[in-house]
C-alpha cells in the first residue's frame, strides 16, 4: 500500500484502506478534488492531496473565488499595501511607517510617541509621514546625534591647539600668544599698548 495506507491481510491476498485523499488497490491514485470542488465560475482549481484550491481572476477574491476584490478600487493610500480578506472581502491595508488607520490616510505622530527620538535635547517636530529635528548649537545629524567639530577648520593660529566644544571651541595658545585665536596681531597690540 502507498501513501500511507494500511495494509490489511485475507486469504489469498490483500486488501488497502487509504488515507484520505488516496485512492486505488494499492493508494496510489490521488482522488480529485476539483472535480467536486465549488470554485466560482472563470476562476481555475488546482488539485492537491485531500484539498484543492482556486486560483481567482482579476477582480475576484476569497477562497473560492465568489468575492468582488476589494483591492481593485485602490482604497489603500499612502503606498500601503493592499489585501483582501479572503472570508468577508473586506480589505486589509498594511500602512507603510508614518501612516496608521484602516486606509492609511491618519499620519503618526511620531514626536508624541513617548521618547523625544531627537538626542541631545533636540526638537522634534512631526511631518507628513516622518518627523525631523532641529538641533541645538553644536550638534547636527538627522537625530541630532553627532557633535559638530568646531576645530575642523583648524580656526587657531600660531601652533596653537584647538579644544572642540560643545557649540564651541578654545585655543590652548603657547605661553607668549593671547586671545580667542592666539594671534599674533593680538600679543603686538597688547605689546604696544602695555
Amino acid at each position: 500500500c502507498q501513501n500511507g495506507g494500511t495494509c490489511t491481510n485475507h486469504n489469498g491476498g490483500y486488501a488497502c484502506v487509504c488515507v484520505n485523499g488516496w485512492s486505488g488497490d494499492d493508494c496510489s491514485k490521488n482522488i480529485d478534488d476539483c472535480f467536486t470542488a465549488s470554485c466560482a465560475n472563470g476562476s481555475t482549481c488546482i488539485d492537491r492531496v485531500a484539498s484543492f484550491s482556486c486560483i481567482c481572476p482579476e477582480g475576484k477574491a476569497g477562497l473560492l473565488c465568489h468575492l468582488d476584490d476589494a483591492c481593485v478600487s485602490n482604497p489603500c493610500q499612502k503606498g500601503a499595501l493592499c489585501d483582501t480578506n479572503p472570508v468577508n472581502g473586506h480589505y486589509i491595508c498594511t500602512c507603510p511607517q508614518g501612516h496608521k488607520g484602516a486606509d492609511c490616510t491618519e499620519d503618526v505622530d511620531e514626536c508624541a510617541m513617548g521618547n523625544n527620538p531627537c538626542e541631545h535635547a533636540g526638537k522634534c517636530v512631526n511631518t507628513e509621514g516622518s518627523f525631523h529635528c532641529e538641533c541645538l548649537k553644536g550638534y547636527t545629524g538627522p537625530r541630532c546625534e553627532m557633535d559638530i567639530n568646531e576645530c575642523h577648520s583648524n580656526p587657531c593660529q600660531n601652533d596653537a591647539t584647538c579644544l572642540d566644544k560643545i557649540g564651541g571651541f578654545t585655543c590652548l595658545c603657547i605661553r607668549r600668544n593671547t586671545g580667542k585665536i592666539a594671534s599674533s596681531t593680538e600679543v603686538k597690540h597688547k605689546i604696544a599698548m602695555g
